[in-house]
């Protein structure tokens, strides 16, 4: 069974989180276990633009522990990067980390259960980020969780779910690597 590491950055907390955790768990089948918060580093700070570089945040993750296969960070702070202007979340597949900005998701909260929606749109992230540090590629289906947004309303759009050709795509990568057995 994999183990993910979900790794709070900053003030993240609320009764969202252990839904948030098993959630994920169902999703993946795997073991996700959740660490102490921890401060982001000051070195990530950009002090002009109020954020935290994203990049330098994921690779920091890798050095809370060696011992998981992946490590997913929640950060309570916007989050920026050299490739886009708006980050949800930040990969780094070397590392076999990603980082979601929980701040930016909870942007444009709307609706009877505004806590629902932020809820959703970090599990749709958490699934997409999860699902390339396990080789699945950007999806062009704007309703497949694999789909790169762009923006909130796109995240909200999209479903939580893999597409069938993405649901074909993780199959076989786990047939390449052994994870699971063809039955005949």
């Amino acid at each position: 069974m994999r183990r993910i590491l979900v790794v709070p950055i900053g003030r993240v907390f609320g009764p969202w989180l252990e839904r948030f955790l098993q959630e994920l768990s169902d999703f993946w089948k795997a073991q996700v276990e959740l660490t102490n918060p921890v401060p982001p580093p000051p070195a990530a700070f950009h002090p002009r633009l109020k954020k935290f570089f994203g990049p330098y945040l994921a690779e920091f993750l890798r050095s809370l522990s060696r011992e998981v296969d992946f490590v997913l960070g929640v950060c309570g702070e916007e989050l920026y990067s050299p490739r886009r202007i708006q980050v949800f979340s930040e990969i780094n597949l070397s590392s076999r980390t990603a980082l979601l900005s929980a701040q930016s998701m909870r942007e444009f909260l709307f609706g009877p259960d505004p806590e629902t929606l932020f809820t959703e749109r970090l599990r749709k992230e958490a699934i997409r980020a999860l699902g390339h540090l396990l080789g699945l590629p950007p999806c062009k289906n704007v309703h497949c969780v694999m789909y790169q947004p762009s923006s909130l309303m796109e995240i909200d759009v999209k479903s939580s779910h893999l597409c069938p050709e993405c649901q074909m795509r993780l199959r076989l990568l786990q047939l390449t690597r052994g994870e699971v057995r063809v039955s005949l």
